[in-house]
C-alpha cells in the first residue's frame, strides 16, 4: 500500500493593519523562493490597494510560514498559477500546496509525501434565505447531495459542507469549474477534512480533499 503524504494546515483570520507591512513582508520573502515563483509574488503584489490585498497576503503569509516550520526547501519550489488562478507547485511531486480565502480569514494546506495531493476551500457563512440556499444547492449540487440536502435537518451545515467539498475537490484535481460548473462534470471521491471555525464574529465552513489510498 503507498504510504499517505503528511497533512499541515493553519488559518487565519484577515483583520490585520497596515497594508504597506504585509506588502513589505511578501517582497522580503521573494528573495527566498525560486525566480520561477516570480509571477506569483507579481499576483500578490499587484493587488495592493485592493480589497482583496489583505486575505491573499495572509494565505501567502500562513503558506510561508508552514513551509518553513516543516523544513521545506523554498528555494526548490517553482510556485505558479494554474489556469484557473491557484497556486500550485510544478516542479516537486513530493510537495503540494493549497490556499482559500474567503471574506475575512484565510486557510492554507501543505502536503509533504509521495505524490502530493490536497485541496482546501473555506466559505463565510452569508445570510442565505432558504430559498436562495436551496436555487444554489440545485446549481451544484448532484442528484443525491440535493436528495440529502432537502431532507437535512441542518441545511445550512449540509449546504456549505457540500460546496466546501466540491470546491476542495475542484482544486486538488486541478480543474476548478465553481458552484455554475455542472454536478456531473466531476464525481466526489477521494477523503475530506470539514469543520468549522469561528473568527472575529463569523462562522467559516472548510473542507480538506485528499487522495485515498489507491486515489
Amino acid at each position: 500500500m503507498q504510504s499517505m503524504a503528511e497533512l499541515k494546515y493553519d488559518f487565519t483570520a484577515c483583520i490585520v493593519s497596515g497594508g504597506s507591512e504585509l506588502l513589505t513582508r511578501i517582497n522580503s520573502a521573494r528573495a527566498e523562493y525560486s525566480g520561477m515563483s516570480g509571477d506569483y509574488f507579481d499576483y500578490i503584489s499587484g493587488k495592493y490597494g485592493k480589497p482583496t490585498f489583505t486575505q491573499s497576503a495572509c494565505g501567502f503569509i500562513l503558506l510561508d510560514n508552514l513551509l518553513k516550520k516543516n523544513g521545506v526547501d523554498r528555494r526548490s519550489l517553482e510556485i505558479v498559477r494554474n489556469p484557473s488562478g491557484r497556486p500550485c507547485v510544478i516542479n516537486r511531486q513530493d510537495v503540494d500546496i493549497s490556499v482559500s480565502h474567503s471574506e475575512g480569514a484565510a486557510l492554507v494546506c501543505l502536503a509533504i509525501g509521495p505524490d502530493a495531493e490536497v485541496g482546501v476551500d473555506i466559505q463565510r457563512v452569508r445570510n442565505y434565505t432558504n430559498e436562495h440556499m436551496e436555487r444554489l444547492a440545485r446549481s451544484f449540487m448532484d442528484e443525491a447531495e440535493l436528495t440529502g440536502f432537502l431532507i437535512s435537518e441542518d441545511r445550512e451545515r449540509y449546504f456549505y459542507t457540500a460546496w466546501t467539498r466540491r470546491e476542495a475537490l475542484y482544486k486538488r484535481s486541478g480543474s476548478y469549474h465553481g458552484l455554475n460548473g455542472k454536478p456531473e462534470a466531476i464525481r466526489i471521491h477521494g477523503e475530506f477534512i470539514t469543520g468549522t471555525i469561528t473568527a472575529c464574529g463569523n462562522l467559516y465552513y472548510y473542507s480538506i480533499s485528499l487522495p485515498e489510498d489507491d486515489d
